[in-house]
């Protein structure tokens, strides 16, 4: 089975994203998340259950290097985890004793962002004159492997 996903926004460069203050990049994943829970044909794909390969071409104005279209792509791929919600007592320095919380925004379409769960495919195509900047996901279910 494979699900196409279409946004009509691209994410920021690699560059723009690892120079992004720790809020600013969270409200990045929460705008990520909600144009993925919003996008034409999201409500037809299954949680994953197994390996699942990823398809991301990205149509845009101006094409980027490799390092930097792949690391655009970060947050598009965390929030595509499933959600989670850590806490535990921090063990050392001046907090030591104190409660800590970490919650993990996420739609569950795949398992993890790891090799042995996903197979990423990043790719860029020419913007048709006219149309404006957007991403297509193709999502597959990869079974044998």
């Amino acid at each position: 089975m494979n699900w196409t996903l279409t946004i009509l926004e691209v994410p920021p460069s690699g560059n723009v994203i690892k120079r992004m203050h720790w809020a600013r990049y969270g409200k990045l994943l929460e705008r990520w998340w909600w144009l993925i829970r919003t996008a034409r044909g999201m409500e037809d794909v299954p949680t994953a259950s197994g390996k699942r390969k990823l398809t991301i071409t990205r149509h845009g104005v101006r094409p980027l290097d490799r390092d930097n279209l792949y690391a655009s792509m970060k947050p598009v791929v965390d929030v595509m985890r499933p959600p989670r919600h850590d806490s535990g007592v921090f063990k050392t320095g001046k907090r030591k004793g104190q409660p800590w919380t970490r919650n993990r925004i996420g739609h569950g379409l795949i398992l993890e962002d790891d090799q042995d769960h996903l197979e990423l495919v990043v790719q860029q195509a020419q913007l048709p004159r006219g149309q404006a900047p957007h991403l297509v996901l193709v999502l597959e279910d990869l079974t044998g492997t």
